[in-house]
């Protein structure tokens, strides 16, 4: 994956499915930390001072496909009301905005990335934007699955996705989803949305045709329109 997208998680087995809107430029982070989540949150309810506790958000882009970047639920994925434990964790965690310039979204990104450098999580060196930046952690789960307590220690400075676009906190997420889905179809991207088991938004993918991949200005304008367009 390059760096050039903005957060993280690839759909498993589909490199270019993306979860969520907004391709961004940390979409690597989302598949070290998405797993970690729920295992941050049971050591902290447990008293165990770490855990792992990541999953940005986002939007990731492989090596071979467009970017998945799927933001972790504040409950770790699972539906109902967040555990006390990571709901304190949240509230201390920076909040994207629709509006969040690529400035001020990858200032926040290399802040919780120098976190984890700090506590000794490997950096991929070979993927810093320029000389001198922030490099993002390897990409690597047993890398990950090592550092779960580092990843923990770092989750409040972890940004959060804006609440338009998390299905916890946005009770039209769904609908505004399937339009931001026909925004970037209206653009001439050939994408289409994909589905969950139960039926709700799991992120679009190309068509079986192929074609070009949305742009940032196109995903941004498109994620705009449908998540902040509503008045």
């Amino acid at each position: 994956m390059d760096n050039t997208t903005d957060r993280p998680h690839t759909a498993a087995g589909n490199p270019s499915t993306a979860r969520a809107p907004r391709l961004t430029r940390r979409v690597r982070t989302a598949v070290l930390t998405t797993a970690l989540l729920t295992a941050g949150v049971a050591l902290t309810a447990c008293g165990g001072g770490s855990g792992d506790g990541s999953g940005t958000d986002s939007r990731q882009k492989s090596d071979s496909g467009i970017a998945s970047l799927a933001t972790p639920s504040s409950n770790g994925g699972k539906s109902g009301a967040p555990s006390s434990a990571q709901s304190a964790i949240d509230a201390k965690r920076p909040l994207l905005r629709l509006d969040s310039s690529k400035e001020e979204v990858n200032r926040l990104w290399d802040t919780y990335w120098a976190c984890l450098q700090a506590h000794g999580v490997p950096m991929n060196t070979k993927r810093v934007d320029h000389p001198g930046g922030q490099a993002p952690p390897v990409d690597d789960q047993k890398v990950t699955d090592q550092y779960k307590a580092q990843y923990h220690a770092c989750l409040d400075k972890m940004p959060l996705q804006p609440v338009e676009e998390r299905p916890e906190t946005n009770p039209h997420y769904a609908d505004d989803f399937r339009d931001y889905v026909k925004c970037l179809r209206s653009k001439g991207f050939k994408v289409h949305e994909v589905f969950q088991s139960d039926g709700s938004p799991d992120g679009w993918t190309g068509d079986d045709d192929g074609g070009s991949f949305p742009d940032e200005k196109a995903d941004n304008d498109c994620r705009l329109e449908a998540f902040g367009g509503k008045g």
